[in-house]
């Protein structure tokens, strides 16, 4: 499968794998792109607390959080808070996928500037190395302290699990699903629809596929739960 696919659909993503160093481990090194195109590693952070979320312009997930956590960047100023840039979760006619690190960079840029995001945006490689070594899903998030262990990672980012998390850092948090089916349903189309109108046929066709796709993994989840208690 073409890492840089041309239309969403379900079968792009397998919901029941989460790759990447987990809560306890240490966030192993990656190398990304500031915004002028310059190289820069996860080690150059070291030092710091990290807060580390992926996202991109048609990815109505990321998009739910840039309010919430421009404000927690306020907040919390002993914190680095990162937006790496991965691939168009939905594209389609007008948003195409990304073909050069310059056009990827280009989309990173539109997004920070339409959705007035306040983050440092970093842009992973057009072949998607530190995507896919950490797990490939459209809206992850790493909180990584200044040792550079990993203290929390999910598989969505929700603003209220983040700012518990750096609320109790002295603690390791081993949650790593976040179930989350109908938690923001206006502003899938909007945002899936800056793809083109063949994005949003996508997901509203993939809808059912979607929706059980999420169950499969709540329900596994709930049961690997309910055997740890």
């Amino acid at each position: 499968m073409d890492y840089n696919y041309e239309r969403y659909k379900m079968s792009n993503y397998d919901l029941s794998e989460f790759h990447g160093p987990r809560a306890g481990e240490e966030a192993f090194d990656f190398t990304v792109h500031k915004m002028d195109g310059t190289e820069v590693k996860l080690s150059d952070y070291r030092g710091k607390w990290l807060v580390i979320e992926t996202g991109s312009l048609t990815c109505p997930m990321y998009v739910k959080n840039v309010s919430k956590l421009n404000k927690m960047k306020e907040q919390y100023s002993d914190v680095e808070f990162l937006m790496i840039y991965v691939r168009e979760a939905h594209p389609g006619s007008r948003i195409k996928p990304h073909t050069d690190l310059a056009d990827k960079i280009g989309r990173a840029q539109e997004t920070k500037d339409d959705y007035k995001d306040d983050r440092e945006f970093l842009v992973d490689g057009v072949d998607g190395a530190m995507h896919q070594a950490y797990g490939s899903l459209p809206n992850m998030i790493y909180v990584v302290n200044p040792e550079g262990k990993v203290i929390y990672r999910a598989d969505w980012a929700f603003a209220n699990r983040i700012e518990n998390v750096l609320n109790n850092r002295g603690e390791l948090n081993t949650v790593e699903h976040i179930a989350h089916m109908g938690a923001v349903p206006w502003i899938f189309i909007p945002v899936t629809f800056k793809g083109g109108w063949n994005a949003l046929w996508d997901l509203l066709a993939a809808t059912p596929m979607i929706l059980w796709a999420h169950i499969k993994v709540d329900i596994a989840n709930l049961f690997k739960k309910k055997s740890a208690d």
